[in-house]
């Protein structure tokens, strides 16, 4: 390393040092003075050096911890990359998994519905044209769901967007419930169970997806005949309040452990007395509540059957951005 010199220091050492040997004249203590000078001028020299040459030794220890450091982020930089990559993949599979989950669960109900008016249909039991109309127009209405489900899934698919609304429709959430029970009423009487719908309102103007909540619907009905193991009542409540609607689904079922109640909202979560399925349906009846800046709950107990609770803002209105437009965002 190439030293430090300070000139001024040096001269000034040799001038102090100089004077006092030239000048024999000057008295013993003055050339003694001088020379005590040069001694301490030749001393600041050497203890400026020594301080300049530790500060370029920490900077240059500096730039090599930055090297090293630098290279141990490249290093780890390219852990998490690799990390990342194997990571997405996981989540492309599980989003795709998921996919098929969500076709299932909201295709199923309609094909039972429109299998069940064919095979009547078939039979040849159904004279009367006036019903066998009907149950055509049946099968075309649910043929229709299914394709604007199926159409929404791959939406939902393609810009993955679980946890927003892409179409706000108006429409009114009281016949659209009204409808959902008139479908499973069949199903659940084989079953030996009644739907009964309660509400004091006759008409209950909303904005929502249409679509999902019809799905969200089903699922939660069909949950409920397919664990309440025995004969009995399904009510369905809604009320309105402070601009919020609250729709309890309330079945007389078997019910399950309170603890176990607080997660059959969780993504592929299945409790012990699941018998088939994924654990999607209600994961969906969850998504589907968020999506409308709403929630949604459940109480149980061994014997007391189960209880969903879903609260809904009626208007969508105090969540919009003036700037943003017609275009859903996540």
């Amino acid at each position: 390393m190439k030293k430090t010199r300070f000139p001024f220091l040096e001269a000034a050492a040799i001038a102090a040092a100089g004077t006092g040997a030239l000048l024999p004249s000057l008295p013993y203590g003055g050339r003694i003075g001088l020379v005590l000078l040069a001694v301490l001028l030749a001393a600041g020299d050497i203890v400026l050096r020594m301080r300049l040459e530790a500060q370029q030794e920490n900077r240059l220890s500096a730039v090599e911890q930055r090297v090293q450091e630098a290279q141990r982020q490249g290093e780890a930089a390219s852990g998490r990359i690799r990390e990342e990559a194997e990571e997405y993949q996981k989540k492309t599979k599980e989003k795709l998994a998921a996919f098929y989950s969500k076709v299932s669960h909201s295709l199923r109900i309609p094909i039972s519905v429109i299998q069940g008016y064919a095979d009547l249909l078939e039979s040849g039991l159904i004279q009367d044209e006036n019903v066998r109309h009907e149950y055509l127009s049946k099968i075309r209405e649910h043929t229709e769901y299914m394709n604007n489900a199926l159409g929404q899934l791959l939406t939902e698919a393609r810009l993955q967007a679980d946890f927003s609304i892409g179409l706000w429709e108006h429409f009114d959430l009281l016949e659209l419930l009204q409808k959902v029970i008139s479908d499973m009423e069949d199903a659940a009487q084989k079953l030996g169970i009644r739907i009964e719908l309660s509400s004091e309102l006759r008409r209950l103007p909303f904005e929502g997806d249409r679509m999902r909540l019809t799905r969200s619907f089903y699922n939660i009905l069909e949950n409920s005949l397919k664990y309440m193991n025995t004969a009995g009542k399904i009510t369905v409540t809604v009320s309105v309040a402070d601009n919020q609607v609250l729709i309890v689904f309330k079945d007389s079922g078997a019910g399950m452990e309170r603890e176990e109640a607080e997660h059959i909202f969780e993504l592929n979560y299945r409790g012990s007395n699941s018998v088939q399925g994924n654990g999607m349906g209600l994961y969906l009846v969850y998504v589907t509540a968020i999506a409308h800046h709403g929630s949604v709950t459940a109480r149980s107990s061994p014997g007391n059957g189960m209880t969903i609770l879903m609260l809904l803002p009626l208007s969508q209105q105090e969540f919009s951005s003036p700037s943003a437009g017609d275009s859903p965002a996540e």
